[in-house]
């Protein structure tokens, strides 16, 4: 029959086994799948992910007892946080520690921060390549922006200052600019960070009729705090945006995934909002100038009507004198024609009647009769024509000087 172990005498090899093995404490890279804190110490749960399959392939439990917290607080300061949430990735420097009754874990007396971050820049770098291969680098950059901007959809936490600040420095601008401003809440850091994201740029997107840009801000925060933005989902819903998104996630020099595809990257949610000003400053400027060439131009078509009306007026207070004067000369030139016309007209006319009477008196009887010629008559009657002529009665012969009678042949 095969030899046999008691579970304790198994375990009580196992822990030598290590500790022969792990006389010194070593550095282990890993992934933080959970941490708590009670009474200054911290319970983390390790998990390692394959590279290829991104399986869960090890995982152990680790403690960071009260000293070892205080000596990395002092170490790390605001960055310690940061480093020790769930999905951050980390380097420790950890005993391997075995008990018989509780197993396995690693007791943690150091941490490479340096590790972290370059994990991170290394994820950030690999998205960002993602995005440019399949062209939503630029995307929301080429949405356009409206001349004026007042109706604000923002993503953001509603207790973060940077939001505060924001909202502050926007609402009391000295220039009296109005804005309509809505919050869609979601979380800045942290396992939720890209879901909140994604989900409040799906709304607003729904609804994009209603708004002028979306604000994606967030406030300060460490480099480890920022990574959260350094996701490609959340890249994407940025770039497909039909809204121009500009970022204002506090960084002071690296840019994030989200402030790399965004329309406009700005350092602080406060800069945002003098942004967002200038720009409608800007529009106030371009309108105040057009209005000014407006003015002017009025101002000079006023002079130049008021100067042609002064002209038309003076021409109308001259036209009629001089339309008169013209008449009169008109009516003074037709008076002088008609005088000269009638007059000759008259001289025509008296000359035709004296040539007339002249005529006349030619063809008077007297005249007639003083040529040599006679007027005969019988019983009163004027001869004209021979077969008028009776033997028996009497004839009357008028001559110049007298009249003849000539008695009947019997």
């Amino acid at each position: 029959m095969a030899a046999s172990y008691s579970l304790y005498e198994l375990t009580e090899y196992i822990r030598r086994v290590i500790a022969l093995n792990f006389t010194e404490p070593i550095w282990v890279n890993c992934e933080i799948a959970q941490v708590k804190e009670v009474r200054g110490n911290l319970y983390l749960d390790l998990i390692y992910h394959d590279e290829n399959t991104n399986e869960v392939t090890a995982q152990m439990s680790a403690n960071i007892w009260y000293k070892s917290n205080l000596f990395l607080k002092n170490k790390l300061g605001g960055l310690l946080p940061s480093l020790l949430v769930q999905g951050s990735h980390i380097q420790v420097k950890a005993v391997v520690e075995y008990s018989e009754r509780y197993g396995m874990k690693l007791i943690i007396e150091d941490i490479d921060p340096s590790y972290t971050i370059g994990q991170m820049e290394m994820k950030r770098q690999k998205i960002l390549q993602q995005l440019k291969d399949e062209g939503y680098v630029h995307l929301n950059k080429l949405k356009p922006l409206p001349a004026v901007v007042q109706r604000l959809a923002v993503i953001s936490s509603d207790s973060a200052a940077g939001y505060i600040d924001f909202k502050n420095h926007l609402t009391g601008n000295v220039y009296g600019y109005d804005f309509k401003m809505v919050l869609f809440q979601a979380a800045m850091q942290g396992l939720n960070t890209e879901k909140d994201v994604c989900e409040a740029l799906r709304k607003i997107n729904e609804d994009r009729e209603g708004y002028d840009v979306i604000l994606l801000i967030r406030g300060g925060g460490s480099k480890t705090d920022l990574a959260w933005f350094d996701n490609f989902n959340i890249g994407v819903s940025i770039a497909k945006s039909e809204l121009p998104v500009i970022t204002g996630i506090g960084h002071d020099v690296d840019n994030t995934v989200a402030d790399t595809v965004a329309f406009e990257s700005l350092k602080t949610p406060t800069a945002v909002a003098d942004f967002i000003l200038a720009h409608n400053m800007e529009f106030e400027a371009k309108v105040l100038e057009v209005l000014r060439w407006i003015t002017q131009l009025a101002s000079r078509t006023l002079k130049y009507n008021q100067l042609e009306l002064t002209q038309m007026v003076q021409m109308l207070r001259m036209l009629p004198g001089e339309v008169l004067r013209t008449n009169r000369q008109k009516i003074d030139q037709t008076l002088l024609q008609a005088r000269l016309a009638s007059g000759q007209r008259l001289r025509n006319n008296k000359d035709q009647l004296h040539n007339i009477e002249q005529q006349l008196a030619l063809l008077h009887p007297k005249n007639v009769l003083k040529r040599g010629y006679a007027i005969a008559r019988q019983n009163k009657t004027v001869i004209r024509q021979v077969s008028q002529f009776k033997n028996t009665v009497a004839t009357e012969i008028e001559l110049f000087d007298g009249k003849i009678t000539i008695a009947p042949h019997e």
